[in-house]
């Protein structure tokens, strides 16, 4: 088995992942799973870009953005919040800065603290800021698109070139918005003695703070640029949808989005942190730097921080530490798929699915894999009685290719088709899907329908480099047309696509290709495995 160097993946976020990986497969690359040298790519300069300002009036101060392909306004690097900077650092997002004279809005601000950006990007702790395409037609009350961005709650940005808005914003005529929030420890840190300072039981996840104060500019600014405020879809891909799932569980968040998409990442319970949890590893993280009180921690540099403990490879496997939401019982009073369960959440319509080479991105930092190490993992994620069970539902599968299914199913598929049962349950309307194309790209082809690949058919842009190919256009186009009709009536059905409305009974999903179809939610009794697994064997 081949590890690569920690720094080369250790610490790459969603989109980052796939833009080295994409390298990875391409001879002309010059990253290897287990090298770290990074070519520089310049970003693509968008189609009929033009230099013409255009202006807003937001609540804290007028905007001058400008017009993008096809005539789009753009207003970038928004502040939504105040710095989390000095005595803010670990604080609840504050009231933003305001101004009189026009605020330059025509560049994206720099991504929130983090270890490893792509090259055209930079980090900054002044990052909370956000990004609005409007189309170029009249009228009010369009639907927006609030984007939150994945990146294992570790990295990711909202300003990533993957994550441009215009052409989604111009084809479906709404409003799109991608955000940055806090991530990493930074975001995701407890510690008894800031909840103290706090006045709580148990500090919170600021970086879901962050997500709503975002939501919560947009209710109040959404008409300065043609936006409907009360249709809000939130969405959002891999840690992005996780944060959809927790704030459909935050009871503050209710009535501030009309619709949520979840992408590639849903409510899974072992994703959440206990307040317990939390705090031990908060901990953890202040012992690191020799710290016992809050100011020692908010005196220390960013990159200090961030390095104070290693990190989980992918999130996942062992050693290392990740970051993530936290149940404190008040911002988040339970895990959230318990929540969907009880009907204790956001009762908005949801759709939400999976690709299905989810695994495969997850596990490319080996070149093989034994038996033997496959059971290892499946040991140090769930424990020594799980080791049998798996390797009996994967007896006779090559490990490396039973490695890459138990990312894809027991991580993703079982996991979406959860939530999608237990929101449905309820009878809210819900819309389940199973993304199955592989990017046309050759640097590409041997990740197959891997994470984060539907995004680039969602918002219809390139990274990197690796754009969509000419035959994969009119599937770019029927996604981003499903998701602009669930946006702007909770259905995702056209004249082009039949997508059943997710029922147990039928169990059926939308199969997302160059042509849709419809199929099975539960091939081969993956799910029924999985699902009695969470009942019997995880702990």
């Amino acid at each position: 088995m081949c590890a690569p160097p920690y720094q080369a993946l250790a610490y790459t976020g969603v989109v980052d992942l796939a833009w080295r990986l994409a390298l990875v497969m391409s001879t002309v690359a010059s990253i290897t799973a287990c090298g770290t040298t990074v070519p520089a790519t310049p970003p693509p300069a968008a189609a009929g870009a033009a230099s013409s300002a255009v202006t807003a009036e937001t609540d804290h101060g007028p905007l001058a953005g400008k017009l993008v392909e096809g005539g789009v306004r753009a207003f970038l690097g928004v502040p939504y919040a105040a710095p989390p900077v000095g005595n803010l650092r670990w604080q609840p997002p504050a009231d933003g800065p305001s101004w009189t004279r026009p605020r330059d809005a025509q560049q994206v601000g720099p991504a929130c603290p983090q270890l490893d950006v792509p090259s055209y990007a930079r980090a900054d702790e002044d990052c909370l800021t956000l990004n609005v395409w409007s189309p170029p037609t009249g009228g009010p009350n369009k639907p927006i698109l609030f984007w939150i961005p994945g990146g294992g709650f570790i990295e990711g940005s909202g300003g990533y070139q993957l994550y441009d808005g215009a052409r989604l914003a111009r084809r479906e005529d709404a409003v799109v918005v991608t955000i940055n929030y806090r991530v990493g420890p930074l975001g995701f840190m407890a510690h008894p003695a800031l909840a103290r300072e706090l006045g709580r039981t148990t500090s919170p996840a600021f970086g879901l703070l962050d997500q709503r104060t975002a939501l919560q500019w947009v209710r109040r600014n959404a008409r300065a640029f043609g936006g409907d405020p009360a249709n809000v879809t939130i969405f959002g891909q891999s840690a992005g949808a996780f944060s959809v799932c927790a704030q459909l569980a935050m009871p503050a968040s209710r009535g501030l989005f009309a619709r949520a998409i979840m992408e590639s990442g849903s409510c899974a319970d072992p994703l959440y942190f206990s307040a317990r949890e939390a705090e031990a590893q908060g901990e953890k993280l202040a012992q690191a730097l020799g710290c016992t009180d809050m100011a020692c921690l908010r005196g220390k540099d960013v990159k200090t921080i961030l390095t104070a403990l290693p990190l989980k490879r992918r999130y996942s496997v062992p050693p290392g530490v990740w970051w993530g939401p936290i149940v404190d019982g008040v911002e988040l009073p339970m895990l959230s798929l318990p929540a969907l369960g009880e009907g204790k959440a956001t009762d908005v319509p949801l759709l939400v699915g999976w690709n299905r080479d989810e695994g495969i991105l997850h596990t490319a930092f080996f070149e093989s894999v034994s038996a033997d190490e496959r059971d290892g993992f499946v040991r140090a994620a769930f424990g020594e009685a799980a080791v049998a069970p798996v390797a009996a539902r994967y007896a006779g599968v090559d490990p490396k290719q039973a490695l890459d299914a138990i990312f894809t199913e027991g991580a993703f598929a079982c996991e979406a088709r959860r939530a999608a049962r237990a929101h449905a349950a309820h009878g809210h309307p819900t819309y389940l899907y199973e993304f199955t194309r592989a990017l046309a790209s050759p640097r590409f082809h041997k990740l197959g329908a891997t994470h984060n690949v539907e995004v680039w058919f969602v918002f219809g842009t390139e990274e990197a480099g690796i754009a969509l190919a000419p035959e994969e256009i009119p599937l770019s186009h029927a996604m981003m047309d499903a998701w602009g009709r669930f946006a702007r009536t909770g259905d995702p059905n056209g004249a082009d696509l039949v997508w059943p409305r997710y029922d147990a009974a039928r169990d059926e999903l939308a199969v997302l290709d160059i042509a849709f179809t419809t199929g099975p939610a539960n091939p081969h009794g993956a799910c029924d495995f999985w699902d009695r697994f969470e009942r019997e064997v995880a702990p």
